[in-house]
């Protein structure tokens, strides 16, 4: 049925009509991981059709496996694509996860939970290049994905700090995902001694900022990464 979907005429129609449907709480299990997904937002919706990310998630697993990861920073972390299943395939791995709005980590709370998964800590924060309060906001009021640089009108503050004051670690494997609405750089900022005291994979978007993005990591001899994956995101590493 899901190959089904992904036809071009129905997938444009089908998630209009799921969205009309205002499914607010629907329950799937796949790929042995429950998930409590919100229908009325475009990310759950593309997710219970055709999935997310599959194959980045897939090079992400690989990587962690191959190079011995220890952590994973999941920084923007919504309700938890990655780290769900990041849990899942490496369960003695620890994951640190971070979002600005707190029913999102609510929700990630309640599926960590229920499919037993121990080694997540989950963090109700943004992350950026100092700690301060930010405002985020969104047009829809069930959106998960604040953004600090929108003008929707439902707005929230949010307690800021930085990854270096959050996380010491030192000659450690760490993988990062940074997904933040443009504001990569900035959390790039904030974790300079991480990054420069650790072997580090980094997936990131780069297509908004790419020149600071582009010009932080090349400072601290961080080397992009080739693949063939259909992605907007970049993935870069200091491993030898």
């Amino acid at each position: 049925m899901r190959k089904l979907f992904k036809l071009p005429i129905l997938k444009r129609v089908i998630p209009s009509l799921i969205k009309r449907l205002n499914i607010k709480n629907k329950k799937i299990y796949r790929n042995k991981i429950h998930y409590d997904l919100d229908l009325r937002y475009f990310v759950d919706r593309n997710f219970y059709l055709y999935g997310w990310d599959n194959d980045i998630i897939n090079y992400l697993n690989l990587f962690i496996k191959n190079n011995k990861i220890e952590y994973f920073l999941d920084i923007g972390s919504c309700w938890g694509i990655y780290t769900l299943q990041v849990a899942k395939e490496n369960p003695e791995i620890k994951i640190y996860s971070f979002d600005v709005y707190n029913r999102n980590i609510e929700r990630l709370n309640s599926m960590l939970n229920k499919n037993n998964f121990n080694n997540v800590k989950t963090f109700n924060l943004a992350i950026g290049s100092e700690k301060k309060v930010e405002k985020f906001a969104v047009e829809e009021e069930y959106s998960p994905n604040y953004a600090k640089d929108s003008s929707g009108k439902f707005k929230i503050n949010v307690n800021q700090d930085k990854v270096d004051n959050l996380i010491d670690l030192k000659n450690k494997n760490i993988a990062i995902k940074i997904d933040v609405e443009r504001m990569e750089h900035h959390v790039l900022k904030g974790a300079m001694e991480l990054l420069r005291n650790n072997n580090c994979f980094i997936i990131i978007e780069t297509d908004q900022k790419k020149t600071e993005v582009l010009s932080l990591l090349n400072s601290l001899a961080y080397k992009k990464i080739q693949h063939n994956l259909n992605t907007i995101d970049s993935f870069f590493s200091n491993f030898n």
